[in-house]
């Protein structure tokens, strides 16, 4: 849309996590005379084109390409001092992401030191991509049924993940948000415009397409900032203890 806005057309190209087939639709879009390329990827020996403008999200490859990202370090922080603030007293970072250097690992890194500063005992369960959902399971029967001392709170690495944690949770016969509660990050919602999927830290997406696009398409490429960190809020979403009071509220 934002491309849409100034003109622009656009060519998407998904990969379902094949680098070879990224590395070949950039090959492609340097033959068909692109403007620039906007990219998400983790592919670890992407070969980045000379003399067409690059731009990614969420990824840092060097100052010489420029990365647009929320504040994932700030999300992380911010969900230990919500959970902390609702009254948790023992809680958890749970991920499945890239081993990679990347900007959405600072989540994990933002929340231990949330609850540092805060000396909120923590755990964290980090698992690298393509590791099934059932070992969170596992991590969460051992603290939490047979734990003495059970988590009460979880911060989860994307709603996706957050939202098949609270299902998780259900099944063991826990309440959420009355016995656990749970954010997420991401900010996704139902049909897109929606109600949240859970309690959230809110990504800036209009803000990072709009910038993305604003820094592909600058007359001062090679002048642009290495990174970029745009704003994230909390929002209450059905799975922390402030949604049931809002809803009261309303």
């Amino acid at each position: 849309m934002a491309l849409e806005r100034r003109g622009y057309k656009m060519m998407l190209c998904f990969t379902e996590y094949d680098n070879d087939r990224e590395q070949e639709f950039i090959r492609m879009v340097r033959h068909n005379q692109t403007d620039g390329i906007i990219a998400l990827t983790y592919t670890p020996d992407l070969e980045i084109p000379a003399g067409i403008p690059f731009v990614t999200i969420d990824r840092f490859f060097s100052v010489e390409v420029p990365c647009i990202a929320s504040d994932n370090f700030g999300g992380g922080r911010l969900a230990a001092q919500k959970l902390a603030e609702l009254g948790c007293r023992r809680v958890a970072c749970l991920r499945i992401g890239s081993s990679l250097v990347n900007e959405p690992s600072k989540r994990k890194d933002g929340f231990v030191s949330g609850c540092m500063e805060l000396g909120l005992p923590f755990e964290v369960c980090n698992l690298p991509d393509g590791s099934p959902m059932s070992a969170f399971e596992v991590f969460l029967k051992r603290n939490i049924l047979e734990s003495d001392h059970p988590l009460d709170g979880l911060f989860c690495g994307t709603d996706s993940q957050a939202w098949q944690v609270v299902n998780m949770l259900r099944a063991m016969g826990r309440r959420v948000p009355e016995d656990v509660q749970v954010i997420g990050f991401d900010g996704t919602r139902m049909f897109g415009d929606l109600d949240y999927f859970c309690s959230t830290i809110v990504q800036p997406v209009a803000d990072i397409a709009e910038t993305a696009v604003n820094m592909v398409l600058s007359n001062d490429f090679t002048g642009l900032p290495p990174l970029i960190c745009l704003p994230v809020r909390y929002q209450p979403g059905g799975t922390t203890r402030d949604s049931v009071q809002t809803e009261a509220n309303e």
